[in-house]
């Protein structure tokens, strides 16, 4: 997707630009859709040799949620029978959940109206379930793009050893697979959920982006390769929208902004830093919670330096900074739990607040 080192892009945008059409018309902003009430679902599965027969179904919670510290708005745990089978109807609304099992935990997407159902041996987590019901393609897809992600992230250290060209190129493979998947899904399943097909679409697209901002840095930190990249390879990172706001709950885009902030300000290891990424942040992003999710970040990256006068007068200030009421209170919560140990003068400005 990018012209490195004399590659074409012609083709590559051609397919981006059929990707994004098929995006265009098949997806819709969650901020304007009407709440309806769920239709019944459910889950029903048969889990082979379990070590506990308790399974936990739990919704998934969104990045900001997590620095607010918020729980689950939905969690439920599932005794199994002997045979390790259990049918579980429910009323849950749209989203992704966790299927957690023996400390293993799965993805899935359920939809009103519409049962997950799958069979699997709980001591071959590397083999796919057997999925069946209404929701098996949706399922079949997540379970591939979490082997695709996977796999990539496992040499992900040795990536960052690769010439531009040789890590784009791997890159690319991954979000071309990741994409025809759910092109193929798209078309055969036009009836489908409108926010999964959205959201895995923004998935691929920021699993792609973070991973382009992490090289740019990483070379350097682990490889100590200095050598300069080309400027196309900032030619679709810098079409993108750091402020998407119908990226809201997907994690992949929260990994994209950290290491867009990081690849630009340095990561904060040190007050220069810092003081370089409020600044950043600042200009590049216009949405409050997005800044106050960096502000958060940065906050837990100095919470690890050394106890000194330096790091309590930034961890004061990226606190300071936070707009929301309740990412600021579970950081400072956090915060003062960790400088605990540290020397009282150390902790005053903390204390005051």
């Amino acid at each position: 997707m990018f012209q490195t080192e004399g590659i074409s892009v012609q083709s590559s945008r051609l397919y981006k630009y059929f990707f994004l059409a098929i995006l265009a018309a098949t997806t819709v902003s969650c901020s304007n859709e009407t709440k309806k009430k769920p239709v019944k679902n459910g889950v029903d599965a048969e889990i082979l040799n379990l070590q506990d027969s308790t399974v936990r179904l739990y919704s998934v919670l969104s990045p900001l949620d997590q620095i607010k510290g918020i729980e689950s708005s939905f969690h439920l745990d599932i005794e199994v029978d002997s045979n390790g089978i259990f049918v579980r109807p429910l009323d849950l609304e749209e989203g992704y959940y966790i299927l957690e099992h023996d400390h293993v935990r799965s993805l899935y997407f359920i939809q009103s109206g519409k049962r997950l159902s799958l069979d699997f041996d709980a001591t071959k987590p590397s083999v796919q379930p057997n999925f069946s019901g209404q929701l098996k393609y949706e399922s079949r897809y997540l379970y591939d793009r979490y082997l695709a992600h996977a796999q990539f992230s496992a040499k992900q250290s040795t990536y960052y050893s690769y010439s531009e060209l040789d890590f784009v190129t791997e890159l690319t493979q991954v979000r071309g697979h990741l994409d025809t998947a759910l092109v193929m899904y798209i078309v055969n399943h036009p009836t489908g959920s409108t926010y999964f097909m959205e959201q895995e679409s923004l998935t691929n697209l920021y699993f792609m982006a973070a991973y382009l901002e992490a090289y740019a840095s990483k070379r350097i930190a682990t490889e100590g390769n200095t050598t300069e990249l080309s400027i196309s390879y900032f030619d679709v990172l810098n079409t993108l929208n750091v402020n998407d706001t119908k990226a809201v709950n997907n994690p992949e885009f929260y990994t994209f902004i950290q290491n867009h902030v990081w690849a630009r300000s340095g990561a904060p290891v040190n007050t220069a830093n810092v003081l370089h990424q409020i600044t950043f942040v600042d200009s590049a992003f216009t949405v409050a919670y997005y800044q106050d999710y960096l502000r958060f970040q940065a906050a837990k990256e100095v919470t690890t330096w050394t106890g000194s006068e330096e790091r309590t007068a930034m961890l004061d200030t990226l606190s300071g900074l936070i707009q929301d009421a309740d990412i600021q209170s579970f950081l400072i919560q956090n915060i003062q739990n960790d400088t605990a140990s540290l020397p009282i003068e150390s902790q005053t400005i903390l204390e005051d607040q």
